[in-house]
């Protein structure tokens, strides 16, 4: 009967995204036993608690070192009644209020395609400091990579998974694999990795409370609600004590009179935090109250802000589910924390232990305990189910984004992936796959009609003294390196100059193509000197690496060159015998933007 229900269930329609969404965004809490907590958070200038939903300084993630994070939506401004006298009490101390999941009830939605093809939903998700990763996994970064001995990187990271066939998702479904693609601070990992990090404290190796790094606790990328009326969807911790440190959960649920397995759901501008789903929904606490803490959380509401359960994996498929359920119902996925009673219990849809490194879905039918949608090892996850970990990896947050977070060649792949699987190269390091690194192109050239005094020369610069009719040769300005502003290794090289010359660098935001002595003008006003050399024997010069370092420091503001800007360059040289005889001349034009 299942294998009968599970391949009606595999023959829904595709999931549409919702039109008109806002760009993603990657929102986060922490837990109550990390550093951050009690610091002093960038906006507004308040202290950090574990009740707090966190977005990065700036925005959206960086390379570090970075800024503290700012404050979303206050502990208070979700309704919980001991945020106050919680504020500023220091990390490794328990005060009561940790949030430990998170939605806004708008996560796209996970589809089933025809014919079994991958996913249009892409997962996130993140660990705890105890995670170890499957024996099996060999791209880096991954969960694996990250969680070696004297690395210890892996709690305030997020990795994605690769790409997932229609679920639900038995044990050895796709090979076991993740990639770290969002990092805790965005600085160079004892693994040897670097991505963009959200400016928390790492590494954190696995110990008791207080923890010298931090462990990101709840997740959501996607629109941030915005307007009253909107929703938060959250979580709070259990009491239970965690079996792998032996250490007591915050019982912040316990202190708000609600229990760790329930979702709870906070109106923004209005009222009390609600319950939403109750454990008993979600096949939890089938062991007693409290005995079970959802720790991450998916969520993908109707519309109505009324929880009505799947009872069948892809009934939640807009628009409306299967006719016998008069769908769509809510889609609703979710992990549970070590130490719950339900761990181990056999699931409802695979008929497997239920291993906190799962991602779970409603009760098959409604009833009984959760269902696996993604066995824990698809996501390159250790489980004691396959006798991998005494105690399985947990997972501790999860996302669900339809587009790639970091995708700056458009392939529809996460940049991490092309990256981890040999898709892109990065020669640098740095996280970026090169063919996005070199953002420059020559403009301006001196094609014909262009010389003031016919000494067209394309490509490059206008002649210059170097040579004479009937075939001039110029200047000609290029580049090598990256763009990329992080590691700022690009490279200016200038060549077919004349020999033993004052050549000076210009660099501006502005263009044009104007005559200036015997070539053209390419960079507009206002433009910055940027540096001068002698050409010297071989008639060439460099500039880099190290151009956007030198521009903040050598140039007025104006000339500081930023992440995400794009700068035209040129070089003026000197040139007394010229074709034309007005003594100067100037290579092309180089434009670059370059990328963070």
């Amino acid at each position: 009967m299942r294998a009968l229900i599970l391949a009606a269930a595999l023959s829904l329609p595709l999931a549409s995204s919702a039109p008109g969404q806002a760009p993603a965004r990657v929102s986060f809490s922490l837990e109550w036993q990390g550093p951050n907590v009690g610091q002093i958070a960038s906006t507004p200038a308040i202290p950090m608690t574990e009740a707090d939903v966190l977005l990065p300084f700036g925005g959206v993630p960086a390379f570090g070192p970075l800024p503290k994070p700012g404050i979303l939506f206050s502990g208070g401004q979700l309704g919980l009644t001991q945020y106050a006298t919680c504020l500023g009490h220091p990390g490794g101390t328990p005060c009561g209020i940790e949030v430990d999941a998170l939605s806004y009830g708008n996560d796209n939605e996970f589809g089933s395609p025809p014919a079994l093809l991958a996913q249009t939903t892409r997962l996130y998700f993140s660990v705890d400091e105890h995670a170890v990763g499957h024996a099996g996994s060999v791209v880096q970064p991954s969960v694996r990579s990250e969680a070696a001995a004297g690395v210890r990187d892996t709690s305030a990271d997020v990795f994605a998974a690769l790409d997932l066939p229609a679920g639900p998702l038995p044990p050895g479904a796709v090979a076991p694999e993740n990639v770290g693609t969002i990092d805790g601070n965005g600085l160079v990992s004892g693994s040897g990795q670097v991505y963009r990090g959200l400016g928390l404290a790492e590494p954190n190796p696995p110990g008791t409370p207080p923890d010298p790094g931090d462990n990101l606790d709840a997740l959501h990328i996607g629109p941030v609600p915005t307007t009253p009326g909107s929703a938060v969807y959250f979580s709070l911790d259990a009491s239970f004590v965690n079996p792998v440190n032996g250490v007591p959960n915050s019982g912040s649920a316990a202190a708000h009179n609600t229990l760790p397995g329930a979702v709870l759901r906070r109106v923004i501008g209005g009222g009390p935090p609600l319950v939403y789903a109750s454990p008993v929904q979600l096949g939890l606490d089938l062991s007693g109250p409290g005995t079970d803490d959802l720790d991450a959380l998916i969520l993908s509401d109707n519309g109505d802000g009324v929880f009505q359960p799947s009872i069948l994996p892809y009934d939640w498929v807009s628009p409306g589910g299967p006719s016998l359920l008069g769908g769509p119902r809510d889609m609703l996925l979710f992990s549970v924390r070590q130490g719950s009673a339900v761990i181990g219990v056999l699931d409802s849809i695979l008929g497997l232990p239920i291993e906190p490194g799962d991602v779970l879905t409603t009760p098959l039918g409604g009833v009984g305990p959760p269902g696996i949608f993604i066995a824990a090892e698809n996501l390159g996850l250790a489980t004691e189910r396959s006798g991998m970990a005494a105690f399985g990896d947990e997972v501790d947050a999860l996302a669900a984004e339809r587009e790639p977070y970091f995708d700056c060649n458009n392939n529809g792949v996460e940049d991490s992936v092309d990256i981890a699987i040999g898709a892109s190269a990065d020669t640098n390091n740095n996280g970026i796959p090169d063919e996005c690194e070199s953002s420059w192109s020559r403009y301006c050239e001196c094609t014909a009609g262009q010389g003031p005094c016919g000494n067209d020369y394309p490509p490059g610069g206008c002649g210059n003294s170097t040579s004479s009719l009937p075939a001039y040769t110029g200047g000609i300005l290029d580049a090598s390196g990256s763009t990329s502003y992080a590691t700022d290794d690009l490279v200016l090289t200038a060549t077919q100059l004349p020999t033993f010359k004052t050549a000076l660098w210009l660099s501006s935001t502005a263009q044009v193509d104007t005559p200036l002595g015997d070539g053209r003008r390419c960079v507009g006003t206002p433009f910055y000197r940027f540096g001068s050399f002698d050409t010297g024997a071989s008639g060439s010069g460099t500039k880099g690496p190290g151009i956007v370092e030198s521009s903040c420091i050598t140039l007025p503001p104006g000339g500081c060159i930023g992440a995400g800007s794009t700068w035209s360059f040129q070089l003026w040289h000197r040139d007394p015998p010229g074709p034309c005889g007005n003594g100067t001349n100037l290579t092309n034009g180089l434009e670059v933007t370059f990328t963070p």
